[in-house]
């Protein structure tokens, strides 16, 4: 995985050249990503979902994360990642299936990791549980589903912990999780690239309603 080639830019998203994945975060490198968030609004109370990140990844075992993202390789288009949705979750989807929400710097710096991305993120709307998703147990080890409101009250301060609710992967187990997280349990996206892609959804919630 980190020999894949990626491009990387200036935070303005100016072209610069390509070079390893490994290179990439060794030396915090502008790259772009694509961050996809799903969103069952069939109830009256809208449901994030988060994936678990299975416990063998090199980076962020065992954190929640976005429902599904990854990296963008050289020459792909930011579509082309709608190939990690199938892979990580066995959902395929199309560009007619999802809503541009925007494009947002999000960096994770932990030592010695530099990751300073371009993520541009969208929305799925479903109501399709989150049972019902074949997991790629190399990557995902889990799904949950958090009440949206609650998920916002977190990223912005105004609440400690969440209520997440869905199953882990066990072998050939699925074990049932319901129990209130905070940040320290989420992948540390920055603060602002969180507070940015909240007010995005929320736009796009009240639009697709």
């Amino acid at each position: 995985m980190n020999n894949e080639m990626i491009s990387y830019f200036t935070h303005a998203k100016k072209p610069l050249g390509s070079t390893s994945r490994e290179q990439i975060h060794q030396n915090g490198l502008w790259h772009e990503t694509f961050h996809l968030w799903m969103i069952n609004n069939n109830n009256r109370e809208p449901q994030i979902y988060l994936q678990l990140r299975s416990q063998t990844k090199k980076d962020f075992p065992n954190l929640f994360d976005i429902t599904a993202a990854g990296h963008l390789h050289s020459k792909e288009t930011t579509l082309d990642g709608l190939r990690e949705v199938e892979e990580e979750l066995g959902m395929a989807l199309s560009s007619d299936d999802i809503y541009f929400i925007g494009q947002f710097l999000d960096r994770i710096h932990t030592k010695p990791f530099l990751d300073n991305e371009i993520a541009s993120s969208y929305v799925h709307f479903t109501s399709q549980l989150i049972e019902s998703f074949s997991l790629q147990k190399e990557e995902v080890a889990g799904m949950v589903a958090i009440p949206f409101h609650q998920f916002k009250e977190v990223c912005f301060g105004l609440s400690n912990s969440m209520v997440a609710s869905g199953y882990k992967e066990e072998g050939n187990q699925r074990i049932a999780l319901e129990y209130e997280i905070t940040l320290d349990d989420l992948v540390p996206h920055s603060l602002s690239y969180l507070k940015q892609t909240v007010i995005a959804l929320e736009d796009a919630l009240q639009r697709h309603v």
